[in-house]
């Protein structure tokens, strides 16, 4: 892609808004770039609700087995190996971004790491960021 290759939509990250308006772009026969200053996927992949949800899980069944909920059941307690647990969060994470990306968009790209900047005339540019920031 070339520095000044045209977009009809360029969006601001890369959450599951940011692949909605993508999808809606491509049904209206237009193109669209994604900027991500992070990692695609967004917040919510990336740092919130899927590796705060996969840890809980796990705490959960650690706590369930130490705290069974019917009578006839001994507490168990389960060995834990931090570093594993989180070492398969990130799998989890890696996974589900790396599926986006094959299920992305024929006429989509993603910028990474770069920021949409936005002039006054309704025109936009994705600026890569430098090692900087």
């Amino acid at each position: 892609m070339s520095a000044a290759a045209k977009f009809d939509l360029v969006i601001l990250g890369s959450g599951s808004t940011a692949f909605a308006a993508a999808l809606r772009a491509q049904e209206l026969g237009k193109t669209a770039l994604m900027t991500e200053e992070r990692s695609v996927g967004g917040t919510c992949v990336n740092r919130g609700c899927l590796p705060s949800k996969n840890l809980i899980e796990a705490a959960k069944l650690v706590y369930d087995a130490r705290h069974p909920r019917y009578p006839g059941l001994k507490p168990a307690a389960l060995e834990l190996d931090f570093p594993q647990l989180v070492q398969q969060k990130d799998d989890v994470i890696a996974g589900y971004r790396e599926g986006r990306r094959h299920r992305r968009l024929p006429q989509e790209e993603v910028r990474e790491p770069s920021r949409g900047q936005v002039s006054d005339r309704g025109r936009a540019r994705a600026v890569r960021r430098s090692a900087h920031g």
